[in-house]
């Protein structure tokens, strides 16, 4: 059942601290059921994890920038450009599948396509996959949602849920600059925030990975979102624009049914080669 339990007071927090020999960074506080929580980023290995304010009597605080986190942050707080901001590749011999899960009037979900996935590739162990979701298909995709968490529980899918915003505003009449997170009025903070409360409402931890829509971004969004202390997701193999994988490829599909040709390529591809899924969030340097 999407919603078991509502939280709220649902804001964004700062500050780092050290605790049990490991450096975290606050993300976010709320309340469920009277109780306050935290919402935080292991600073070495980017695992989120949800604290209860009680476990946290004995922190340490600090500043340390000297963190794999840290780093990142400021690595991805540069350079700016409209399209395909933040990692595309990483230098592995892997490669990295992530899905979008954007909002879509089509019922369903590619769910044959995750099926052959398992069925091509699994031996024992979970596969790594990204799925930046927004909140607006979960709203219209619950059983479709629940069955994704459920191939998780079995360990058939080692899932990192990644952030694409609660609408995905797009508008084909209008041009880059003007559309996606771009349109006039959009509110950053409710569009992102929504969809980590619908994710934690459904016991799933957001991870910091975030992916604009459309890959379509500017200086002023991009650090916005880095104040969140999140990571900006590319990719340099958008299979449905005839990209091609390489070792390190962050592969981008469409998990919603708005891009078939996407996931027929992604078939031929994957029938035809050994690939090794990584996880992004262990392999990010």
């Amino acid at each position: 059942m999407l919603y078991a339990t509502q939280i709220k007071q649902y804001k964004v927090v700062t500050g780092s601290f050290f605790y049990k020999d490991t450096y975290y960074s606050f993300l976010r506080s709320f309340y469920k059921n009277e109780k306050k929580y935290f919402l935080v980023v292991n600073e070495e290995n980017l695992k989120t994890r949800i604290f209860k304010l009680s476990e946290l009597s004995s922190i340490i605080l600090t500043d340390n920038t000297n963190t794999k986190y840290k780093k990142l942050l400021k690595k991805y707080n540069t350079s700016f450009k409209l399209q395909n901001f933040g990692v595309t590749s990483i230098k592995t011999n892997k490669v990295y599948l992530t899905a979008d899960l954007c909002p879509s009037s089509k019922k369903g979900y590619e769910d044959e396509f995750i099926k052959f996935f398992i069925s091509r590739y699994y031996e024992n162990s979970a596969l790594n996959i990204t799925f930046f979701v927004s909140g607006n298909w979960i709203k219209k995709h619950k059983d479709d949602f629940l069955e994704l968490i459920r191939f998780q529980k079995q360990n058939k899918l080692n899932i990192t849920w990644g952030n694409h915003t609660l609408t995905h505003y797009y508008n084909s009449s209008l041009p880059l600059n003007q559309n996606f997170l771009l349109k006039k009025g959009t509110n950053l903070k409710e569009e992102i925030l929504n969809v980590e409360k619908i994710l934690i409402e459904n016991d799933v931890l957001p991870s910091i990975l975030f992916r604009f829509p459309g890959l379509v971004s500017n200086e002023k969004i991009a650090k916005y979102v880095n104040t969140l202390g999140l990571i900006p997701v590319g990719s340099n193999a958008w299979l449905a624009k005839e990209q091609d994988i390489h070792d390190g490829s962050i592969i981008l599909i469409h998990g919603n049914k708005n891009e078939p040709l996407g996931i027929k390529k992604a078939i031929s591809i994957f029938k035809k080669n050994n690939f090794i899924f990584g996880s992004i969030l262990n392999d990010l340097k």
